[in-house]
């Protein structure tokens, strides 16, 4: 008896390519393609909660290492962005050049550069976070469990920003050739259809990402005004342009 899950044909396809965070790789023909890594077991459940605490800040450390060392860390999906980006660059035909040229498409690289350059003003904020909730716990502020839920949920809304901030200029390209390309073809219309409901979810979870860093850091609002405002209006954009997005079906993931 065959007892492996069935695969979900072209969920790949639009999804946002974050494995390590997916529920349907077992389901997945492209992620079984992969070479698998071993994972390595998370923290053990025999230590104390303050030292999970003091390991959740030394990995903070390390994360914000990593990205000055190398400005992307491990597990960001710039690689086969950045290939994707230069396939579409090189592109000659014309709807190709008009969807990298249209209006939509220079909202999402926008969004790219600002966040960038507010990511980089605030290298700090995770591991200055890590720190204080360690000062809240010894003064006996916080509990040690409040301390991980709220560094836990930073860190998580810190990387679906940076994850996302790639992702939508280039799955935005991708999805404007619905818009851009004359031709009957259904099935690719179909498929770019499919590119631009990825741009919609990623812009959805990547305002309620930055939310999160609002909740914890209200005095960070005046800096993220214009670029939550612009990240508000690259949706609207997108839906506008192509209104049968928001309703596309992906496989497996909707």
């Amino acid at each position: 008896m065959n007892t492996q899950p069935e695969l979900i044909p072209g969920i790949h396809n639009f999804c946002d390519s974050w494995c390590q965070r997916c529920l349907f790789t077992s389901r997945c023909r492209s992620f079984q393609l992969q070479a698998e890594k071993p994972h390595q077991n998370s923290i053990s459940t025999e230590e104390s909660l303050i030292q999970q605490l003091t390991e959740a800040l030394n990995l903070t450390k390390q994360y914000v290492e990593k990205i000055r060392q190398s400005g992307t860390p491990t597990g960001c999906p710039s690689s086969p962005d950045a290939l994707e980006q230069e396939a579409l660059q090189k592109r000659s035909d014309t709807s190709g050049e008009l969807a990298s040229k249209h209006p939509v498409a220079e909202l999402a690289n926008q969004y790219m550069r600002l966040s960038g350059d507010w990511l980089k003003d605030e290298l700090n904020l995770l591991e200055q976070a890590g720190r204080q909730q360690i000062e809240q716990v010894n003064l006996g502020f916080h509990t040690q469990e409040e301390a991980l839920v709220l560094l836990n949920s930073l860190k998580d809304a810190w990387e679906m920003i940076r994850w996302y901030r790639t992702l939508i200029p280039v799955k935005t390209v991708s999805a404007l050739r619905a818009a851009t390309d004359n031709t009957t073809d259904q099935p690719m219309y179909t498929y770019h259809l499919g590119k631009a409901k990825l741009v919609l979810v990623s812009i959805d979870r990547s305002l309620l990402a930055w939310q999160t860093i609002l909740v914890h850091y209200p005095e960070k609002t005046d800096n993220l005004l214009d670029l939550l405002a612009l990240l508000v209006r690259l949706r609207r954009e997108m839906e506008a342009t192509l209104p049968e997005a928001r309703a596309f079906q992906r496989p497996g993931l909707d």
